[in-house]
């Protein structure tokens, strides 16, 4: 009786098993692309609402599009390294070394948030994708 009993919780924890999904794919706003969400938030001003520098834009990947600027080249980016978190460009720009923070956060296809010590160092790590 016992090895009946185990044999049917097998069976069924199997059967459970073969009907979910081995992965998540990714959100998508139509078929086939790729969609983000993509935000510039300035901590100058304090906490709370959106700043007059915050800024937000769509990307779609695969076909590129959406409102971003430089969509193309961007999507291009994501798919070099992989991810927008894994995108460190090389670019050699030099910066001041003021101290005017910037968080950028991504929502959408990918998860992503990170914070900067000001807009240029932002560009130069990120590149295109963040030149919105």
């Amino acid at each position: 009786m016992k090895r009946i009993a185990t044999a049917l919780t097998c069976a069924a924890a199997l059967a459970l098993s073969l009907g979910a999904p081995a992965y998540a794919e990714p959100e998508t706003d139509h078929a086939g692309a790729t969609g983000y969400t993509l935000e510039i938030l300035s901590s100058e001003g304090g906490l709370g609402g959106v700043q007059d520098s915050d800024r937000r834009t769509a990307l779609d990947c695969d076909p590129a599009g959406g409102s971003h600027p430089r969509a193309e080249e961007a999507c291009r980016l994501i798919d070099e390294h992989g991810d927008i978190a894994s995108v460190r460009m090389e670019s050699g720009g030099v910066c001041t070394l003021e101290y005017r923070p910037v968080t950028v956060r991504v929502t959408g296809a990918e998860e992503y948030q990170e914070t900067f010590g000001n807009e240029c160092a932002m560009k130069n790590t990120k590149g295109a994708v963040f030149d919105f």
